[in-house]
């Protein structure tokens, strides 16, 4: 008796596996399934960043899957969008923080002339890819985004700057017999559907770049002066918010040991150029005798006077005088 009740044990077993493999079987073509689908996720870096703006390039990456018992090509309409990431919802264009309460303004777009932004669903122009797929053969397109940090920025340089929070939507529709003209993929075709697909952020840093502009200082048409002849220049310094400078002048071309001098036909005139309008400190190239400043929080041009001032001296030949200074910027 016990050998009787132990026999039905064996088809028992033998109808468990069976059970697993026509279940494999059976999931295994939903794989094949007329579909389109993001791989990695999309991302951009736009590197070093200055006033005067850039550009970046990176992709999405779209696989459509093929025919893979009919033997037909299927044709695929595909629309991309990115939504708004956690700094640019409401704002007029995107941007990027550095988490200290400064912005730096950008956009993504699907033309190299920066003309077509990509938006959220529901946005125009939308953004569309074609996609042919042969029998049995899927088909990945690079779909490029462009990039364009805005010029005329002023931002502090000190932190990084970084958007977050991204996300995608890929729609699409298809067809065997040509490409659906939907406009924004959600009818038209055979079928279709909408995937959403994830973003590992856009940053950028801002460089301490900075520029100096000066001004020549013109004492004019005189006679050999009999009292002082006093003329100003300007020096004008652009940084990055919250940088600090220095503006040095050296001594020119043929300084004399205590005195800037211009030279002309006969000989030299002597001359010096101060900080300030009482001419009492010279404005000089070392550490003593430079002029110091920290460019505003909103990035403003710093203007800086130049008071320069020509001694007495009425033995002086007739003819044009000049000198050159070097203007340094340290920062």
């Amino acid at each position: 008796m016990p050998i009787a009740r132990a026999l039905p044990r064996k088809p028992t077993a033998l109808m468990f596996w069976l059970v697993v493999v026509v279940a494999l079987a059976l999931h295994a073509p939903l794989a094949h399934s007329q579909s389109c689908y993001v791989s990695g996720a999309f991302g951009m870096s736009f590197g070093t960043v200055s006033s005067s703006g850039r550009a970046a390039t990176s992709a999405i990456t779209v696989n459509c899957q093929p025919d893979y018992s009919g033997g037909q090509t299927y044709y695929y309409q595909v629309c991309l969008y990115l939504n708004p990431g956690d700094w640019s919802v409401g704002q007029p264009t995107r941007r990027m923080s550095n988490y200290n309460n400064a912005y730096l303004n950008y956009d993504l777009f699907s033309d190299a002339a920066h003309t077509q932004h990509i938006g959220a669903p529901g946005s125009t122009p939308v953004y569309q890819v074609h996609i042919a797929t042969p029998p049995a053969t899927p088909q990945t397109v690079n779909a490029s985004v462009y990039g364009w940090v805005y010029p005329g920025q002023a931002v502090p340089a000190t932190y990084p700057f970084q958007e977050t929070g991204i996300t995608g939507v890929l729609g699409y529709r298809y067809s065997t017999t040509g490409f659906p003209a939907s406009a924004d993929c959600s009818a038209g075709g055979t079928g279709g559907g909408s995937i959403t697909f994830s973003s590992s952020g856009v940053n950028a840093t801002f460089e301490y770049g900075c520029w100096v502009a000066a001004t020549d200082i013109d004492f004019g048409a005189v006679a050999p002066p009999q009292s002082q002849l006093r003329e100003n220049g300007n020096i004008r310094v652009q940084c990055a918010p919250g940088t600090s400078w220095r503006v040095g002048l050296d001594n020119g071309l043929n300084f004399d040991g205590s005195m800037r001098r211009m030279s002309g036909p006969g000989g030299f005139v002597r001359y010096q150029l101060y900080q300030d309008a009482s001419t009492t400190q010279v404005w000089g190239n070392d550490d003593a005798s430079m002029v110091a400043g920290t460019t505003d929080v909103a990035g403003n041009t710093a203007s800086l006077t130049v008071y320069g001032l020509v001694p007495a001296q009425p033995n002086l030949a007739v003819g044009d005088y000049i000198d050159t200074i070097v203007v340094t910027l340290y920062y």
